[in-house]
């Protein structure tokens, strides 16, 4: 059964779906051995690791798609990924849904900012018309050759414009056709609460630490999300682990002692699998 059948049907059942984020296929691999049903593949990871610079789409839809077939042939959990703004207009847009659906993706998200975006936390966010980027689901749905691979309708509104548009737009797009909707950066349990309430699809939630409340997995679950990423933690969590052993090297001449824990070589080789290669 293919990895995006199978979170479709996990999806349709009672409970929410939990994907924390990872920027690579060894991140990808840890989460899955961790027991999570779902990988997350992170725009802001990927261009911090890929290019060492901030998200603010420099990411082409080719390397996006390369990381994603990578990660999703190292694991069997499904993978959802950032699929950005669908890297240009309507013909863009298919070729993107296309692209990661040949790549094994389970599920995509495409936003309603502008081309060249920006990660969803920024400040200065622009957006195109809701009109626009529901023509940009309905090419999406049309461009996949099976139901199962989910199209994920994402609205960036809610910090420049506020709730009132950014419900209005995840209603739009649910009408267009999306399989979910993601309000980026709700700020509040009672705007959860509406939206959950007032749009006709299930909803995923983006969990960026300290731009959002700080809710637990149950609360999430309890509130009705059906789907809970955790886009950047990881890459934040190896970034500073990175920071930290650098630092101890240069202050203390050995990667002993001080420096970070390392996992001991034969744990890694574990994660890695090695003993199923020849």
């Amino acid at each position: 059964m293919k990895a995006s059948t199978r979170l479709a049907q996990r999806l349709r059942e009672p409970g929410m779906v939990v994907a924390p984020g990872c920027h690579d296929a060894l991140g990808a691999r840890i989460i899955e051995q961790a027991g999570f049903g779902a990988v997350y593949m992170t725009g802001n990871g990927l261009s911090a690791s890929l290019l060492g610079a901030p998200d603010i789409g420099l990411l082409t839809l080719t390397e996006m798609v390369a990381r994603g077939r990578a990660i999703a042939q190292a694991i069997e959990v499904p993978l959802i990924a950032d699929a950005d703004t669908g890297y240009g207009n309507l013909n863009n847009v298919q070729r993107t849904i296309r692209e990661y659906e040949a790549a094994g993706v389970a599920a995509v998200h495409l936003e309603d900012q502008v081309t060249p975006k920006k990660c969803g936390a920024m400040n200065g966010l622009a957006l195109v018309s809701a009109e626009e980027h529901a023509d940009k689901i309905r090419a999406a749905i049309a461009a996949r050759s099976s139901e199962d691979f989910l199209i994920i309708g994402r609205s960036d509104a809610r910090l420049p414009n506020g709730f009132a548009d950014a419900l209005k737009r995840g209603q739009l797009y649910a009408e267009a056709g999306a399989d979910l909707v993601l309000l980026e950066m709700l700020q509040s349990e009672a705007e959860m609460r509406e939206a959950i309430a007032s749009i006709d699809a299930p909803l995923v939630f983006n969990f960026v630490e300290h731009k959002v409340p700080p809710l637990s997995v149950a609360q999430f679950e309890a509130l009705g999300f059906k789907l809970l990423n955790y886009p950047v933690a990881s890459t934040l969590a190896y970034a500073r682990m990175m920071r930290d052993f650098a630092q101890a090297i240069a202050r203390d001449g050995t990667t002993l002692g001080s420096a970070p824990a390392q996992l001991a070589l034969h744990d890694y080789e574990q994660i890695l699998g090695l003993n199923a290669y020849h």
